[in-house]
């Protein structure tokens, strides 16, 4: 991705959130996925006319896949546009997204998500091991998914449930979200473990009065 694609990538998608649904409508599956390439629908319109077929279940799952995926390749390049950054240059590799000051220690998958609806009731910044051993547990097994280093991108508001979503496309604030954890991770090298992998908690809150907050742990 350069400049002029997240550009044009980021404005979509901040149009887009508010029609992209909160749930995936069914559970994530193997079968649904291979309907069609999803990753070869380059524009929302591609999108369109690959689902235009489909059940209006299936419909909002794609949409809801697709939407995710571009903000997670928008994610990515906020992080390997900095000079501290790599991203791994092999695409298929399942093992890291991204690499911290040319360091193998420091890779990591990028893993955008939201507070998990079991967890939303009690909800703190002071307990994010939690979420991390939430989503480890949950989305670390069988062929969908891998135990790897993860950065986990967490969208989370006190306003509307619904505005996590627009919240993944804070792309401005996170620059700066972004920019510290990388100044953070120069001298700071403290993560959470599950089993045997790192992981890292980055906050994006809105508050009740719409105001913005981060917390990394």
């Amino acid at each position: 991705m350069n400049a002029l694609e997240f550009n044009t990538l980021s404005k979509e998608l901040i149009d887009l959130a508010p029609s992209i649904p909160l749930s995936w409508g069914k559970i994530q599956n193997n079968t649904t996925d291979n309907k069609f390439n999803l990753f070869s629908c380059k524009t929302i319109q591609d999108l369109e006319v690959k689902i235009a077929l489909l059940s209006d279940a299936d419909k909002n799952y794609f949409r809801r896949r697709w939407f995710l995926w571009q903000c997670s390749r928008c994610d990515e390049y906020l992080f390997y546009i900095n000079d501290e950054v790599t991203r791994n240059p092999n695409s298929k590799d399942q093992n890291y997204d991204i690499e911290f000051y040319n360091n193998l220690d420091l890779r990591f998958d990028v893993k955008g998500t939201l507070v998990p609806k079991e967890l939303r009731s009690n909800f703190s910044l002071q307990h994010p091991e939690k979420i991390v051993n939430f989503y480890y547990s949950k989305q670390s097994v069988g062929k969908r998914s891998h135990l790897q280093n993860r950065l986990f991108i967490v969208h989370h508001s006190f306003k509307e449930a619904k505005r996590a979503l627009e919240l993944r496309c804070a792309w401005d604030y996170k620059r700066i979200v972004y920019r510290a954890l990388i100044h953070r991770l120069k001298t700071n090298k403290k993560f959470i473990s599950y089993l045997n992998v790192s992981a890292i908690v980055v906050f994006i809150v809105e508050k009740q009065d719409g105001s913005l907050c981060y917390s990394i742990a």
